[in-house]
Order: C-alpha cells, then structure tokens, then sequence
C-alpha cells in the first residue's frame, strides 16, 4: 500500500452486513431455542413451531473468513492475529465461567456432568483434543476453529496468490471429503481430522471466495463452482440437506452484501440493526446452554408454549449485550491499547461495535471495523 492511501477516508458504513449478521445470529437463535433445547430437555415441550434450519452459525464463519480477508490484505499479519485473540477470547472465557456457573448452581440437579476439567480444558480451547473432555456450551465449537482459521491465515497470506490460493480453496473444500472414509481406521487421523475441524474447512473456503470476486481476482463461474462445491461438502458433512439449502440462500446474502450496492432500504431501522450487530458475539456466547436453562425455571414456575422461546431470546439479549458492555469491548480496548503502547505507536481510536459472529459469528461475530469496505486488494491475496 502506498502512503497516500493510508490517510484513505474511511467509506460509509454498509447496513447490509450489520443486517446479514443479525439474520444469521437469529436463524441460531431460533435453531437453538426451539429445537436443540427440546431435543435435550423433551420436558420444555411442546412449543409453538419449530426452526429446523442450521445454517446461522455456518453463515457467520463464512462472514468471518470474508472481512479476515479485508485485513490481511493490509499486511501486518502479527497485528491481525493480536487484535483477533484480544476481540475472541476475554469474551469467551467470561462465557464459559459463567455458562459453568449457570449450569452448575442455578440449573436442576444433575443437568450437567461438567467438573472443573472440563472448565479448564474449554478455556485452553483444547477440549476438541480430548474426546472424554465435554464442552461447556455446544455453541463455542466456532471459538477454536476461527482462531486457528485466523492464525493459518497469518502465516499464509504471503505465500498464498494467484493459482497457489485457488487451489488451496479447492483443497479446502475437497481434502476433508477424501479423509472421511478414512476416519474409522486410524484414531491419531480422527483426533487431527476433530481437532481442527477439517469439516468446516469449506466455510472459509467460500468466505475467501467470495472476497475475491468481489475484488475482481476470481470470475463469477469459479466462484458459482466453488459455492456450490462448498455446499456439497456441507451437505455430506452434516447430513442436514434442508440447512444445506437455507444455507445456500444465506451465501447468496453474502455475495449481495459483497459486491452489490448497500441494503438502503434497512435504513429506517438502522441504528436498532446496527446495535443488535454490535453485541451478536456476546448473544452467541451467552444464548445456548444458559438460554435453556431459563426456559427450564420457566417451564418450573408454570409458564409454557411461546413464553419459553420469548425468555430464551431475550436472556440471551441481555447477557450478551452485558458481555460486550462489560467484558468484550473494555478488554479489546485494554489490549491494543497496552500493544499500541508497546510498539511506540498511537493510540488506536476507540473500539467499533461492529461484530459478527459471528457467527456467529460469531461469530461467530466478526471483530473486524471493515464493515466499511473500500481500498484494493493487495497482491498478496492476489
């Protein structure tokens, strides 16, 4: 980058990712409250209607690898994975200490199996090693995968361009389908194959897909192959072909946010948007097991039907607007801070609400301000 385009102003904010984040964040909402929660707790039933789809969480990695793909074109791949680690992890060890909390003294006796190991093997983010670990909330599968995503991206990003990249997108998505015939036959290619979540390879597969395309280095054929290729594998990997194809209408979104023009007409509802966007990491690190828990006290004091969801919902508001109020954004802040300092640099300005998921994300949100997009691609994503 030249140094004229560091002073570069900064393009609008597009309503269009603050909207997709929040569909996505919801359709796991729906998912989780009126039929994960169920399915565990057949007691919770019956509810008014039931979301099958389970396409939120995929959605939001795919968002994610997009705007991880906005910053490492920049360069400073050290820096990216800082910023990243001080975005992801205060939240989620706040998360899990609390979700343990929940689940241990407010939950009925014998909800939950969890013991101190567990704990602290969730908030070394290595319980996906250990097949006799159990994860805290079933949620945060996305918390690892990411990093280690975020942290490949890194260290690749300068030995990635042109047809290399292509045909690493393609070893993305395909690699992982050849392995799984081999599951069954070796536990160490099993461990490896669980550990990092080969299975979901293809979501930031598509992501960087579709920022490509975007930026005019992939035509619209390769990038029509390789989506649905992507949705191929998802479709084998889950076994869920009705979320395959809702899923396949959210990558769509995707590709409109991408490369059309902003979602003007959400304007009216910006700011109530943009807010719920803001805190979409919190909501989905605090929604899913202490969500069904408030159901059950619910269920316990005689409330039923559409007041079960109702409660989760808004618990899962709540908590996660009090994990990014109070946790989230004052440790990022801390922390870039503290390495800004380090560095003999500025202080950074102050910490964006932007978020995914991010997906979930969120994540599951997405820690990224480059919801204003603009600038060229750098030639090392090329």
């Amino acid at each position: 980058m030249i140094p004229a385009q560091r002073h570069k102003p900064q393009a609008a904010r597009r309503v269009s990712w603050d909207v997709l984040r929040v569909v996505a964040i919801g359709c796991v909402l729906l998912h989780h409250a009126t039929l994960t929660s169920v399915s565990s707790h057949p007691d919770l039933g019956p509810l008014p209607f039931t979301f099958p789809m389970s396409m939120g969480a995929s959605t939001l990695m795919v968002v994610s690898a997009f705007f991880a793909c906005a910053t490492l074109s920049h360069g400073r791949p050290g820096r990216f994975v800082w910023r990243r680690l001080a975005r992801l992890l205060p939240a989620y060890m706040a998360a899990v200490l609390l979700t343990y909390s929940v689940q241990r003294w407010i939950a009925p006796e014998g909800w939950s199996q969890l013991d101190g190991r567990d704990v602290v093997y969730n908030l070394l983010l290595i319980n996906q090693w250990f097949p006799d670990v159990d994860i805290v909330d079933f949620a945060y599968w996305t918390v690892p995968v990411q990093i280690c995503a975020f942290v490949a991206g890194a260290l690749l990003v300068k030995r990635l361009r042109g047809t290399k990249l292509r045909i690493f997108l393609w070893a993305l998505v395909v690699t992982p389908l050849l392995l799984r015939p081999l599951l069954d036959h070796s536990h160490a290619l099993f461990t490896i194959y669980n550990g990092f979540a080969l299975h979901r390879a293809q979501l930031f597969a598509a992501g960087i897909a579709i920022w490509l395309w975007s930026k005019h280095r992939m035509g619209t054929l390769h990038l029509a192959a390789l989506l649905t290729a992507t949705l191929v594998a998802q479709a084998v990997h889950t076994s869920e072909y009705g979320s395959t194809l809702g899923f396949g209408l959210l990558l769509l979104l995707v590709c409109a946010a991408a490369a059309g023009p902003d979602w003007v007409f959400f304007n009216p509802v910006q700011k109530q948007v943009t807010w719920l966007a803001g805190i979409s990491y919190g909501v989905y690190l605090a929604h899913q097991q202490i969500g069904t828990v408030v159901m059950d006290r619910m269920h316990f004091i005689g409330l039923r039907s559409g007041w079960l969801p109702a409660g989760f919902l808004a618990s899962a508001v709540v908590l996660g607007w009090a994990l990014t109020r109070f946790v989230e954004r004052p440790a990022y802040r801390w922390l870039t801070q503290t390495q800004s300092g380090r560095s003999g640099s500025s202080p950074r300005t102050p910490v964006p609400s932007e978020r995914p998921v991010s997906h979930a994300s969120t994540a599951l949100a997405d820690p990224l301000t480059e919801l204003r997009l603009g600038g060229p691609l750098s030639p090392q994503l090329r």
